[in-house]
């Protein structure tokens, strides 16, 4: 069975991050989704206009924009810091800004946060973003008290989560079967 190839961004560098936790949960339900480009996002250097030309690309931005437009759709697990996205978030959509890459695709948004609001200021931040780069959102998921309901490994603690996230993923996949027979803009 051939996997669709989903675009996966990460927010957050840490190694033990429940956003990379959620990024797992998601893999492990779906055997059909094929999840890359993690790694990249911590590769990227802090995006400079004067860089974004054919011949000055940063190589982890170029393989960004390839796996972006390569990817049926794209997933993005970020954390909030200060009422906003991440800047790791924000710089990796900014790379792919200068392609096609998330054009007319599905992109689920993810945020957890130990806190009550679970993150959704600053994936609120990242719509007006997303939207200029031509995405379609799919319904976001926000996890407040996270560490008492995913894990960093992506096991899930809570039946209302697990839900949640089986909804989430049957949306994307939908999407994605729309996007993929929808005619081209």
């Amino acid at each position: 069975m051939t996997r669709v190839p989903v675009l996966a961004i990460c927010g957050s560098l840490r190694a033990d991050s429940v956003h990379r936790g959620l990024l797992r949960a998601i893999e492990r339900r779906s055997p059909g989704l094929q999840l890359f480009g993690e790694e990249l996002v911590g590769q990227l250097p802090l995006f400079d206009p004067g860089l974004d030309t054919p011949d000055r690309l940063p190589t982890a931005a170029r393989e960004l924009r390839l796996l972006a437009e390569g990817c049926a759709a794209a997933i993005v697990a970020s954390p909030e810091y200060v009422h906003a996205a991440s800047g790791v978030t924000k710089n990796a959509l900014d790379w792919i800004a200068g392609s096609t890459g998330l054009y007319g695709k599905p992109v689920l948004l993810l945020s957890a946060s130990p806190g009550q609001t679970g993150g959704i200021r600053g994936l609120a931040a990242l719509v007006p973003t997303l939207l200029a780069l031509d995405a379609t959102l799919v319904d976001p998921v926000t996890v407040s008290h996270a560490p008492a309901r995913i894990r960093p490994d992506g096991e899930v603690t809570e039946v209302g989560l697990d839900l949640r996230l089986d909804i989430a993923l049957e949306q994307l996949v939908a999407a994605i079967a729309v996007s993929a027979v929808a005619p081209p803009a």
